[in-house]
């Protein structure tokens, strides 16, 4: 009878160690599942910030600063109806829009002068998109009355559409803003040309040192607006602003 007991406690105890066993296992395979779901999930999240982050363009810069494409929306406002002015010198019409009292040229300028260039030396590309200037040209390039925009003026514009987090969206061609900016790509001081049809790049008239002046970056498939410096002799396009009256 004694025997019978110890055997039956002998049972008891292996059973208990198995069911131990066993919720042991358990626990480790449900904090092993837990454990690689969450690796899978920062993955996913980590990949689509990776695609989200505007990368730099081809152009070597001195100074870049390149926001990732803001998550806010920017603010609503109306579409803007450009009106029109004739460049005295040779005739061409522009648009031109009026943001909060000051007016902008709604396309590239294509006026000719030397240090200027059609993309791929193609004069019919030069209708599409306008000219590409040095910069040291496009001081000088606009018309009378007209002049090339400091980084303030670009700031303030930008600012109008939401800020350079988000601004690009109402500004390239078929935004609301009416500013149209068309991805004219860029000409390095080497002569070779890149980025059409996914990049706008605009001369800013303010001067960074002897070599190197700024400009702003907009992109095809981003809202956000690129701050950079580079230098002078490579070609980039331009708009103007209508001087004070």
């Amino acid at each position: 009878m004694k025997r019978n007991g110890l055997w039956i406690l002998i049972i008891i105890i292996l059973i208990a160690i198995f069911w131990y066993y066993c919720d042991s296992q358990r626990k480790k395979f449900e904090t092993e599942k837990q454990a690689a779901i969450a690796e899978a999930i920062d993955s996913t999240r980590k990949a689509d910030e990776s695609k989200r982050t505007v990368h730099e363009p081809d152009v070597r810069t001195k100074i870049v600063y390149v926001e990732k494409e803001a998550e806010q929306k920017a603010p609503e406002k109306p579409k803007k109806e450009p009106d029109t002015f004739t460049d005295a010198r040779d005739g061409q019409q522009y648009h031109y829009i009026d943001v909060d009292g000051t007016k902008w040229m709604a396309d590239n300028l294509n006026y000719e002068t030397d240090d200027s260039w059609c993309y791929e030396g193609n004069a019919e590309n030069c209708k599409n998109w306008g000219r590409l200037y040095s910069w040291n040209s496009a001081k000088e390039a606009c018309p009378d009355g007209w002049h090339l925009p400091s980084d303030e003026e670009w700031d303030q514009l930008f600012n109008f559409y939401g800020g350079h987090d988000v601004a690009g969206k109402a500004l390239k061609e078929g935004g609301s803003s009416g500013f149209n900016a068309q991805l004219a790509g860029y000409r390095d001081k080497k002569g070779v040309y890149g980025k059409v049809d996914s990049s706008a790049y605009y001369w800013s008239s303010t001067e960074e040192t002897e070599q190197y002046a700024s400009f702003r970056g907009l992109y095809k498939d981003y809202s956000n607006i690129g701050l950079y410096t580079y230098t002078k002799p490579d070609g980039f396009s331009v708009r103007c602003v209508k001087d004070a009256e």
